[in-house]
């Protein structure tokens, strides 16, 4: 007897696909990151793509822009290797319909219209320059254990010779973002908001 699925069973449906997208999306990002860093400068390559890849599930607020127009920014300070690779990666990109763009940022430059800043060099990330970015519109992207505590928003750790990124909701709230739960379950750790 064929009957119509009800919706118990198409949220059922929605909800298996849904993690079987992600469950995809974990997959091809170790096969990445695990053939990456078999590469001589692989590690910088993967994160280059992450960093991109955060921007699809990253809401800012309007006033972290000077214009309807304007590019999101990507600013990178402390890795060079990391600048060079998502450089090349942007190029003729776009998120949330805005042009995508990467700035090198100095200690002590600064920062305005720079929506997302990766800090490759965990003691900078302690710098006052940095830490004056606590309840702005940018997400602070960190490297290494103890980069959430450091302030970052989400921090790239490595797992078992693979490159993977913790998160916290306190420091994303702080920012006035939003963040997707798709990119919160890919999360190796999440700090839950108090």
């Amino acid at each position: 007897m064929n009957r119509p699925p009800d919706a118990l069973s198409w949220s059922r449906s929605c909800l298996l696909a849904l993690c079987t997208g992600l469950a995809f999306a974990v997959a091809a990002l170790q096969a990445q990151a695990a053939g990456a860093q078999g590469l001589s400068g692989g590690v910088e390559e993967v994160k280059a793509a992450y960093l991109y890849k955060f921007v699809s599930f990253i809401d800012w607020p309007e006033s972290a822009f000077a214009g309807h127009a304007d590019a999101l920014v990507i600013g990178v300070a402390g890795a060079e290797a990391v600048h060079a690779e998502l450089s090349r990666v942007l190029v003729g990109r776009s998120a949330h319909g805005r042009p995508l763009a990467t700035r090198r940022v100095l200690p002590g430059d600064p920062i305005a219209g720079v929506q997302m800043l990766y800090v490759g060099d965990l003691g900078l990330a302690r710098s006052p320059w940095v830490q004056s970015l606590r309840d702005r519109p940018v997400l602070l992207v960190t490297d290494g254990p103890g980069g959430l505590d450091a302030g970052g928003a989400l921090s790239f750790v490595l797992v078992q010779d693979r490159l993977r990124f913790e998160a916290s909701l306190p420091a994303i709230e702080r920012a006035g973002l939003k963040v997707s739960s798709r990119l919160l379950a890919l999360a190796q750790r999440v700090v839950p908001a108090p």
